[in-house]
């Protein structure tokens, strides 16, 4: 960088929105100035009231031109990712799939042992007394 008062920086905007270039003072009435990195072909510029910017963060060139990257994925704020009614809804079949292979391996292990494939199981569970636990 060519002036000591230019410097990388992740810039935070209020709404929860981000830019991330060299930042420097501008001569249009006191904006920030941000040059955010276009990939390897140069760089757009953006200008940024002092009531519209929230925090700067002072990084390396290597973080804020990641940050910069147009992949990054958009989220949303104060927005539940699933409903509780789908959640659970998941999480039973994650329940109900997850004692089906439980039972799939005793059933397994009960064949392998008894042509001696196995070691006998070191628990006494009974292939009836899980039937009992799991419902299968």
């Amino acid at each position: 960088m060519e002036n000591k008062s230019e410097m990388w920086a992740i810039v935070e905007l209020m709404g929860h929105a981000q830019t991330a270039g060299i930042i420097r003072s501008s001569d249009l009435g006191g904006l920030l100035r941000v040059d955010v990195p276009v990939g390897n072909e140069g760089f757009r510029t953006e200008f940024y009231g002092a009531s519209a910017i929230y925090a700067i963060r002072v990084v390396s060139e290597e973080i804020a031109r990641a940050h910069a990257l147009p992949e990054r994925e958009i989220c949303s704020f104060n927005a539940p990712i699933v409903s509780r009614a789908q959640y659970e809804e998941a999480l039973g079949k994650m329940r109900r799939h997850t004692n089906l292979l439980e039972y799939k391996i005793g059933i397994l292990e009960a064949r392998l042992t008894q042509v001696n494939s196995l070691p006998e199981p070191e628990n006494t569970e009974t292939q009836e007394d899980f039937k009992e636990d799991t419902g299968f």
